[in-house]
């Protein structure tokens, strides 16, 4: 993104060039629509979805883009313009939201001032609030399309790295330990009794995580050994601290655990802190967990 020191230096090469020619990936100059407040909004957000999708940038408001000389180039913005409404209109109109800043810029020039938006980098892809969006790339904003919003979410790695097949039989990686806790949770939470009865193979595929009867990141997430994981998921650890203060701690334990079993443990790690209070009501002793605030059986 370009300072105001720098947008000032650059308004001075308008006097031999357009501001067409000074534009590149991170700048735009783009004169005020004076006819119409809704088509000045609309480049306002167009704008921001763009620069937003190409990785930040700025665009100064009220220079047209191919007049030659400071006097013709350099139109200012009407005094009237709320910077606050602004932010509010492309914040309201973009999806996910986009917080522009703005900064003014008193010019000679025009209505004497000029309106820079600067726009931060941050999670594309970025839409208006009806689904369109265009990206800049060099000097333009080109539509986004299916095969940019593509490339985008995989860069930002957007996409679902679970569904990722693994090239191994199912047997090799499975974990009863960990398909028996699945299991257990599921009963819990009154699965149906078909599913409860299904084979491993049978029960991740209903899941979802076997697709087509592949081993996928999924699968090995779920129901995966140690060993499994360790190879083909070498970044997926947990570490659990009691503290004590602030930078000390009594209880550690590191592990490599498929999801069911983490949670089991997690539970067992945590029930020492978590202390049952008994509430009488009548005949009945109800007993809740302060931590989770369910009643215990």
């Amino acid at each position: 993104m370009r300072t105001v020191a720098d947008i000032v230096a650059l308004l001075s090469e308008l006097e031999h060039s357009v501001a067409d020619e000074l534009e590149d990936q991170d700048l735009d100059f783009k004169q005020w629509n004076t006819q119409s407040r809704d088509k000045a909004i609309k480049t306002l957000v167009q704008m921001a979805v763009c620069m937003a999708n190409g990785g930040g940038g700025t665009v100064v408001f009220g220079v047209a883009e191919h007049l030659v000389g400071r006097a013709q180039a350099i139109l200012g913005v009407p005094p009237e313009i709320d910077t606050n409404l602004l932010k509010k209109a492309v914040y309201d109109q973009t999806d996910p939201k986009i917080t522009p800043a703005f900064e003014e810029l008193t010019v000679p020039e025009g209505t004497g001032w000029l309106l820079i938006m600067q726009i931060y980098p941050g999670m594309p892809p970025y839409t208006d609030s009806a689904g369109r969006g265009n990206i800049r790339i060099g000097k333009d904003c080109q539509p986004l399309t299916g095969t940019l919003r593509r490339k985008i979410a995989v860069e930002t790695g957007e996409t679902d790295v679970t569904a990722q097949i693994i090239d191994i039989d199912l047997s090799k990686i499975i974990s009863p330990a960990a398909m028996d806790h699945l299991r257990a949770m599921a009963k819990e939470q009154n699965a149906p009794e078909e599913l409860l009865a299904m084979n491993n193979q049978q029960l991740l595929q209903a899941l979802s995580v076997l697709p087509n009867g592949k081993v996928s990141k999924a699968t090995i997430l779920l129901g995966g050994s140690e060993a499994a994981i360790r190879q083909y998921i070498p970044s997926h650890h947990w570490i659990f601290l009691h503290m004590t203060s602030d930078t000390q701690y009594d209880i550690r334990e590191d592990k490599v655990s498929a999801i069911p079993l983490s949670i089991s443990r997690f539970e067992d790690l945590l029930l020492p802190f978590n202390p049952i209070t008994t509430i009488e009501h009548g005949f009945y002793h109800f007993e809740y967990r302060h931590l989770s605030g369910h009643r215990v059986p």
